[in-house]
């Protein structure tokens, strides 16, 4: 029953996103299209990151930065309610659709780690984890494992976004901000770096167990 009530709850949770996802679908709005503007917020979060280590307005930056976060979180959620709704889709579709979301999460993590009080090289190493995290789901796919069994694991594209928004909101905040004796962008990056890792970990592990099963 538990997980019978959970679904439920999740499903009325997105329920006002299901029927916008479905509105879209029939004014003719196409993944691609949404997988397009979502590449554009988070290409946009990235470089309002790097503007906050200007002296110029850094509050503004963050603040769009924020709001970019979270318009990228909003297309990601309407992407993946069109996946379900939609046909399988071919080998060249899928290329542009992923592509673009790959750009997406490297550009943003990137632009982060030279944020103010960040570390480039940390949202490097952040970006790559992020990037070969969505290859192994993409492995686990082609294998034949389920779109949402394949993407399981603590540090989802949507997390990551979750964490990145939330850093940019206590650095709104000089009181909360000031508390921390390690900078918050660069906690937030740890975090973010660490649960990439352990994700690519359970993800490698499962196809690997699966490779097993089939052979």
């Amino acid at each position: 029953m538990k997980p019978l009530a959970k679904a439920f709850r999740n499903r009325r949770r997105w329920r006002p996103m299901r029927r916008l996802a479905l509105s879209l679908m029939e004014s003719g709005v196409s993944r691609e299209t949404v997988t397009i503007f979502g590449m554009a917020f988070g290409l946009l979060a990235g470089a309002s990151f790097m503007g906050t280590a200007e002296p110029y307005n850094p509050v503004l930056f963050w603040t769009l930065g924020l709001v970019f976060c979270i318009l990228r979180i909003f297309s990601t959620r309407v992407d993946a309610i069109l996946d379900f709704q939609t046909a399988r889709q071919t080998e060249e579709e899928v290329f542009f659709i992923e592509l673009p979301e790959r750009v997406s999460d490297a550009v943003t993590l990137i632009g982060f780690g030279f944020a103010m009080e960040s570390s480039p090289w940390l949202g490097l190493a952040t970006a790559l984890a992020a990037i070969f995290s969505a290859y192994t789901r993409s492995v686990a796919v082609m294998r034949g494992a389920k779109p949402k069994e394949a993407a399981t694991g603590p540090m989802t594209r949507i997390h990551r976004l979750i964490l990145v928004s939330t850093a940019s909101v206590l650095m709104l905040i000089d009181p909360i901000r000031e508390r921390f004796d390690t900078p918050v962008p660069q906690i937030a990056l740890w975090v973010i770096l660490i649960g990439c890792l352990l994700t690519i970990a359970m993800r490698w592990l499962n196809i690997q167990e699966s490779s097993r099963k089939t052979s």
